[in-house]
C-alpha cells in the first residue's frame, strides 16, 4: 500500500486520533508539523507536540520491482511550560484481575494518581480507599478496604477480599495532577503506548507499519522560556513514500 500523504502528516493524524489534549480549555490544534515555536506561544497554547520528518531511505522490493520499501525516521517533540498545571481524570482504568493465587501487590497504577475517586471489583466500589506514603507503610486493611501507595501506585487488599473477589476485574477512577517535567513524561509515554498498541488497527496509520522506538530523551530545562521538553525518535516502515502527493 503506497503512502498517499507525507509520513509526518500520517503520524500527526494518528496521534490526534489517539491522544487526548489535557488542556481542556481550548479546542482545535495542538499537534503540529515541525518543532513548536515556543517564543511566540502564550500559556494557553501549551502543551504542544511537534512532529518532524528527519529522513527517508529505501530499497527496491526486487530486482525488477519498482516498489520501494521505505525506512522513515520521525522526531516527535513534547513541549510543556513551567507552572501550568492540568488535572487529568482517568475513568474506569483497568488495573488487573484479583487473584488468590498470586501476590496482588503487583497490581498498580500505570501513572500514579494524586487522588482516587474509587477502586472497583467487578464494577462494585470498595467502601474505603486509604493512601499510604510508601509500600513499607502497608498494614492489614479491613474487609472492603484497599490501601494504595503514593510512591509506587501499588495496591494492598484484605486477605478475605482477595478470596471473595478472586477472578474479578479491578478498575479505578482517579485524578492525576500534571505539570512541567511530569506532564512531558506523561505525554511521551502516551505516544509510546499509542504506537505500540494501535498502529495495526487505526485507519489513520495506514500506509505505515512497524514503528520502532529508537530514542526517548528528556531535554534539559529551558530557563529562558520556562519550557520542559522530551524528544522521541521513531523508525517506521512504509512503501513508496509520498506517491499520492
Amino acid at each position: 500500500m503506497a503512502i498517499t500523504l507525507e509520513p509526518d502528516r500520517i503520524v500527526i493524524n494518528f496521534l490526534k486520533n489517539n491522544i487526548s489534549d489535557v488542556n481542556t480549555s481550548r479546542s482545535g490544534e495542538w499537534i503540529y508539523p515541525d518543532f513548536p515555536r515556543a517564543e511566540s506561544l502564550g500559556d494557553a497554547q501549551f502543551p504542544r507536540i511537534g512532529v518532524t520528518l528527519l529522513s527517508e531511505s529505501s530499497e527496491a522490493m526486487g530486482i525488477y520491482d519498482n516498489t520501494q520499501q521505505e525506512t522513515i525516521s520521525i522526531q516527535i517533540d513534547v513541549v510543556t511550560k513551567k507552572d501550568l498545571l492540568f488535572n487529568v481524570t482517568t475513568t474506569d482504568e483497568a488495573l488487573g484481575t484479583m487473584s488468590s493465587s498470586v501476590n496482588t501487590t503487583r497490581l498498580s497504577y500505570g501513572t500514579i494518581p494524586n487522588t482516587i475517586t474509587n477502586i472497583k471489583h467487578g464494577g462494585v466500589a470498595f467502601g474505603t480507599v486509604t493512601m499510604v506514603d510508601t509500600d513499607a507503610d502497608f498494614g492489614t486493611p479491613a474487609v472492603d478496604e484497599v490501601e494504595w501507595s503514593y510512591s509506587t501506585g501499588r495496591l494492598n487488599f484484605n486477605a478475605a477480599d482477595i478470596v471473595s473477589y478472586d477472578g474479578e476485574a479491578l478498575t479505578s477512577t482517579s485524578v492525576v495532577a500534571l505539570e512541567g517535567k511530569k506532564l512531558c513524561q506523561y505525554l511521551a509515554r502516551k505516544i509510546v503506548l499509542t504506537f505500540k498498541n494501535n498502529w495495526r488497527t487505526d485507519e489513520t496509520f495506514k500506509g505505515l507499519h512497524n514503528p520502532k522506538k529508537l530514542n526517548n530523551i528528556p531535554i534539559p530545562f529551558d530557563e529562558e522560556y520556562g519550557l520542559f521538553r522530551q524528544t522521541l525518535e521513531y523508525s517506521i516502515g512504509g512503501f513508496n513514500a509520498g506517491e499520492g502527493i
